[in-house]
Parts: C-alpha cells; structure tokens; sequence
C-alpha cells in the first residue's frame, strides 16, 4: 500500500507503526522521524515564515483568513507522480496542515482513480488514540495499531496511578502563541489535568482563545507551559526571552521569580501523534519532579533559567 499523509501527526503514526517504507509523500512539516524528510514534499506552504517572529507570523495568518486565501497549497503534479492508494488529512487547524477540502478537490482533479482518503478531527487523548487505531485499520495493520495504542495507555496509567495520592494540583497556564498570546486547546488541558496540574485559562477539549496578560496576572499560575505551536526548542528559547519577557506583566508573576516557567519543544504538543505522551510525561515531571524524576524524553522541556 501506497500511503501519503499530509499532516506531521499521521507521519509520526505511520512510522510508529511500521509503516515508513509504505510512505510515498509527506506535507512540507513532516519532519520526524528525521526519514520522513527524504520523502516526496506533496503539500507546501505558501510562505516561508521560519526566520518571522510570532506577531508577523499571525499578521500573515489572520491576512489570509481576511482574503479567504489558502495557507498550503497541494502540488497535483507531486500528487500524481506517488499516487497513493490512501491519503490521510485532517480538519482541525488550516494553519498547520493543508484542509481535508483540497485534498478531495485536488485528488479529484488529477487522479484517475478515487484514493481512500481518512480525515481526523482530534479533541481528546481518547480521539488520538481511537485515530492511530483507524490509520492502523486503513493501513491493513490493526493489530499492531491495538498493541501500540496499548503501550501508550499503559504509560498514561503510570502516571495516573502516580498520582493517585498527591495533595496539591499545581495551577498552570500553558501557552499556545506569544504574539497575541494565546491558551492552547483540544487535548492539551486533558494533558494538564491527567499530570496533576490544574489548566483554569483553558477548556478542556475546547478550541484556542487569546489571553490577556491581566488574566494570566489574575489567575496567578504556578507555572507557565510555553508550547508555542509547531516552534522547536531552540526558537521557543529565542521567543520567550526576546519577546514574551518583555511584556509588564511577565516580571510581575510570582512563577517567573520562582523558576515556573517550562519550556516545550512546540512541535511535539501540536501534533496529535503518538508523541503527546510524551508531553504528558513531560508535564507531570515538571509538576511533580520528585514523582517523575526522569520520565520524560530527553528534550521534551527545559526549565527557563533566569
């Protein structure tokens, strides 16, 4: 089977299921793991906004949806060229990954044949779990996709049950964007709780909003996540302390003094993959050090030093 994915989340399922040598094309933000960048690029961005801070890279965003124009693009002649037999896209943000939309439209226009085509539409852990079980069920591998998402779940309960006798639940704010600020969504604030912590700024399973620094002022957290989607470790180091450290308030809160603000590699916690347990264990370590000592991945999170 011939499989294109179009979304970073579905590449790192495929490959997390043994399935890397069935891939035949990636989106251009498909980059781990590090094989999948030597694949055929199917869907590109229509900027380049690596080098752009986060207030430019919104402006560009919020011009677009103004325009009502696309963000990604799909090459056809790309398309045609791998000719999958299943394509997997998604409906939950068109500013990560290209929208389920274009994808029939463009398959359609220059495909001779109709591909299978699985769209995701994650909110919760469970949604994660249930879409690697339907991407296994597509990719004719639904035994390892059961065994896999088992795994996962067994980690999930270490965590859990870890937890079953804390005393204290840490508030915390973990951010999405920087400029405007933004509350992260969807499965993250299940992640917070599952960890230990208490998300007040956020719905869990709900979808994105912006903060105002008096709100964060207000709520007083414990401690700052800072996720900023699809930035890596390095950027999110740049942004925090060029940038977000500059606002009034941010000197203000009592968790920036304390050493409470975590940093997150920003491309793990956006993509609903399998990786997500390993933000929630990045998260209970950094809520709970002397629970988790250790657990989570090596690069996950770091701790902003003053």
């Amino acid at each position: 089977m011939k499989i294109c994915s179009l979304l970073p989340s579905a590449t790192e399922i495929l490959y997390a299921l043994g399935l890397g040598d069935h891939v035949v094309g990636v989106s251009h933000a498909c980059d781990f793991p590090s094989d999948a960048r030597e694949k055929p690029v199917v869907s590109k961005s229509v900027r380049d906004v690596s080098d752009l801070s986060s207030q430019e890279i919104d402006e560009i965003i919020q011009q677009a949806r103004s325009n009502n124009n696309p963000v990604h693009w799909i090459d056809g002649d790309v398309l045609r060229d791998v000719s999958p037999d299943l394509i997997i896209t998604q409906e939950l943000c068109e500013v990560c990954a290209v929208g389920s939309g274009s994808v029939f439209e463009t398959a359609a226009k220059v495909l001779e044949y109709s591909p299978e085509i699985l769209t995701v539409r994650p909110a919760s852990l469970d949604d994660i779990f249930n879409n690697i079980l339907r991407v296994g069920d597509a990719a004719n591998v639904p035994d390892i996709a059961q065994s896999f998402v088992g795994s996962l779940k067994e980690r999930v309960e270490r965590i859990t049950s870890g937890l079953a006798e804390i005393d204290f639940r840490p508030r915390v704010f973990c951010v999405d964007w920087l400029e405007p600020l933004r509350n992260t969504g969807q499965w993250t604030p299940e992640l917070v709780e599952l960890s230990g912590g208490i998300e007040g700024l956020a719905d869990k399973w709900g979808i994105s909003r912006e903060v105002s620094w008096s709100e964060v002022l207000e709520y007083d957290p414990d401690y700052i996540m800072v996720m900023p989607c699809a930035f890596d470790m390095s950027r999110t180091v740049v942004e925090v302390k060029d940038h977000m450290s500059r606002h009034n308030v941010w000197n203000q809160l009592r968790c920036v003094d304390q050493g409470g603000v975590i940093l997150f590699d920003g491309q793990i916690p956006s993509r609903h993959g399998p990786r997500v347990v390993d933000v929630l264990e990045g998260l209970a370590e950094a809520l709970h050090p002397n629970l988790f000592e250790g657990l989570a991945p090596k690069g996950v999170f770091a701790r902003l030093e003053n």
